[in-house]
């Protein structure tokens, strides 16, 4: 079996032999100091080229590194400005490659461009440097990137975004229909932590690391949320797909107006209101 240690002196040494990769910048938990990186982290690796375009369009450069198992290839886009290689390899070993240019670097160097992004603040480590461009990029204090509470306007269509996908479950328990139920009930999952993060920095002024995806969510939630996060998945059958969901909508609407209650937002009540009218009598259908 290969191991981290041992992939990633590969990749330096196809890097080193490799005219169109000026630098390679580790980042991601083992390049953090906090601590989190366990037996099970991957290699994140930023490959800083030359000529980025043609390493993306012939990705054949990652059986040189080693013998992957399978590939996710994801390209640029609004949320992603280079594209990415996720490679698994035999022996267990996941390496996230970024394909970037220069500009990448730059970016963070520039005057007046806020210094390094949250990516690089929370620690980076530059592995190979061919060209200097590396060569002005400021030490990473190792710290969590600053995290803002919503606007009024933010938090409300957050809200009604929830109680929009919660007014479906109800008619969709009714109907057997248990696949939608979980279609719809991710989307809630999903502005439900929202929604713990939002409720963790207004308990602690902004000052916690909600870090992203739920991860660590342990660390970051109180006490009463964590215990709560446990009843709000079910299985894939009727009865328990409803106590999950009623014990959704009693947690989301439990932070939410407590959010609204430290940070001076408005809830909209009277939307909660409206749509645990609606969905109390159709989830009584369900006892007939």
């Amino acid at each position: 079996m290969t191991s981290r240690d041992g992939y990633l002196q590969s990749v330096l040494d196809w890097a080193s032999a490799t005219d169109a990769v000026l630098a390679v910048i580790q980042t991601g938990s083992l390049a953090r100091q906090d601590g989190s990186a366990d037996q099970y982290s991957d290699l994140d690796i930023e490959l800083i080229s030359s000529d980025p375009d043609t390493l993306a369009r012939d990705d054949e450069w990652l059986h040189q590194i080693g013998a992957p198992i399978t590939v996710l290839r994801l390209e640029a886009g609004d949320e992603q400005p280079w594209p990415t290689r996720l490679a698994i390899y035999r022996g267990g070993v996941k390496i996230d490659f970024t394909v970037a240019g220069v500009e990448r670097l730059q970016r963070l160097t520039a005057a007046g461009a806020g210094g390094l992004d949250d990516l690089y603040a929370r620690g980076y480590r530059v592995l190979l440097d061919k060209a200097g461009v590396c060569a002005l990029l400021p030490p990473a204090p190792y710290r969590f990137p600053p995290q803002r509470l919503p606007s009024q306007k933010e938090f409300q269509d957050s809200v009604e975004e929830f109680w929009f996908e919660a007014f479906h479950v109800p008619r969709y328990l009714v109907r057997g229909e248990l696949w939608l139920v979980k279609q719809r009930d991710w989307t809630m999952k999903t502005l439900l932590l929202c929604m713990a993060q939002w409720h963790a920095l207004a308990l602690h002024g902004g000052k916690v690391d909600v870090w992203h995806n739920g991860l660590r969510m342990d660390q970051w939630t109180d006490r009463d949320t964590w215990h709560a996060m446990q009843q709000v998945f079910g299985r894939f059958d009727t009865a328990d797909a409803r106590r999950a969901f009623d014990a959704t909508v009693e947690l989301y609407g439990r932070l939410g107006r407590e959010v609204a209650e430290r940070t001076g937002l408005a809830y909209p009540q009277a939307c909660e209101d409206q749509i645990q009218e609606w969905n109390r009598a159709v989830l009584a259908r369900l006892r007939g």
